[in-house]
């Protein structure tokens, strides 16, 4: 705003160029969780989802991804008494109650705390092409296509964002990507060989193999531990360590390092605890019974490459107890 107004930009626009920058990125966030889940349903809830421009960029990713969109009545988006009390309805019908002596007030207490006894989902067997169609796999905010032995990942046009934000958006984050699997690559991680580069996007090598979430072993999980001890000893963070971005090669079972998009270079401790509280959760969710032994053997490999390795530990630790990262 300050530099707006130094600028004589008029308050109206800065306000506008605000909330779509805001709009844009929860709505790139929500387009990453669906591609992440597997799922093709978007709810908005909550006071800001009364916004009409929010849900029309909602409304437009949906689309563009052939989801499908709900936004209840306008008197149900804000905090009202019938959605609390159709959850207690729920609740009671599900065999869940509180005794009255332990039903005060808790101010931290957080909604992701809440034990769920009335909703019941068949889980399905994990598929790792669910995301994939006619020959491509598409993310969040690029498709892969593969054609002899090439991987070509272009970033797509969101026309939920303005076209200007968009370009620059695609442009720089081509080059980032490219920049930072030349730094990883240079500083030992094995990735993807890049051949080429547009505005838009990376030719690279086809990497063949299973991903780590289909092939969890102990052995595994430690190759890839050390792994990301090279990438952060090379001050880079990858930003969505998951076991799905992590290839075991068919030709050597190599754990090669894909998916370079959220990567950004820093030395700090935080940033690199965050990477390995998201592969931590992943783990969890992916096989929570022998997941304490992955991590330990992550964090064994881990510790042989990267010598503040001790510290990124303890400092996930603590970002696990904030309950933030979820």
């Amino acid at each position: 705003v300050s530099a707006a107004k130094d600028s004589h930009k008029p308050l109206a626009d800065v306000c506008t160029s605000l909330q779509e920058t805001a709009f844009a990125m929860c709505v790139e966030v929500t387009e990453r969780a669906l591609s992440l889940t597997g799922k093709r349903e978007v709810l908005l809830v909550g006071g800001v989802g009364a916004n009409a421009r929010l849900q029309e960029m909602l409304g437009i990713m949906c689309v563009e991804r052939g989801a499908q969109f709900f936004v209840p009545e306008r008197k149900y988006l804000g905090d009202n008494g019938a959605m609390i009390a159709y959850t207690g309805k729920l609740m009671l019908e599900s065999g869940q109650s509180l005794a009255i002596e332990k039903s005060q007030v808790n101010p931290s207490f957080r909604s992701d705390e809440v034990e769920i006894t009335w909703k019941h989902e068949v889980v399905s067997e994990l598929d790792p092409e669910k995301n994939s169609f006619d020959g491509q796999k598409r993310g969040a905010e690029a498709v892969i296509s593969f054609r002899n032995g090439r991987a070509i990942k272009q970033r797509l046009t969101k026309q939920y964002r303005a076209p200007s934000l968009d370009r620059k958006l695609i442009r720089e984050r081509t080059r980032a990507e490219a920049r930072l699997i030349h730094a990883a690559r240079k500083g030992g991680v094995p990735t993807p060989v890049m051949i080429d580069i547009t505005h838009d996007s990376i030719v690279m090598e086809e990497v063949t193999g299973a991903i780590l979430t289909c092939a969890l072993t102990e052995a595994h999980c430690e190759e890839a531990g050390r792994m990301i001890g090279r990438l952060h000893t090379a001050g880079i963070m990858h930003g969505d360590l998951t076991t799905s971005n992590m290839i075991l090669r068919d030709t050597d079972d190599r754990c090669v390092l894909i998916d370079f998009g959220l990567a950004q270079v820093t030395s700090e401790i935080e940033q690199r605890g965050v990477d390995i509280h998201v592969l931590f959760q992943t783990l969890e969710s992916t096989n929570p019974q022998e997941a304490s032994l992955f991590k330990d053997a992550f964090a064994r490999g881990y510790t042989q490459t990267f010598a503040q390795a001790t510290d990124v530990l303890a400092r996930e630790k603590e970002i696990e107890l904030r309950g933030r990262y979820l």
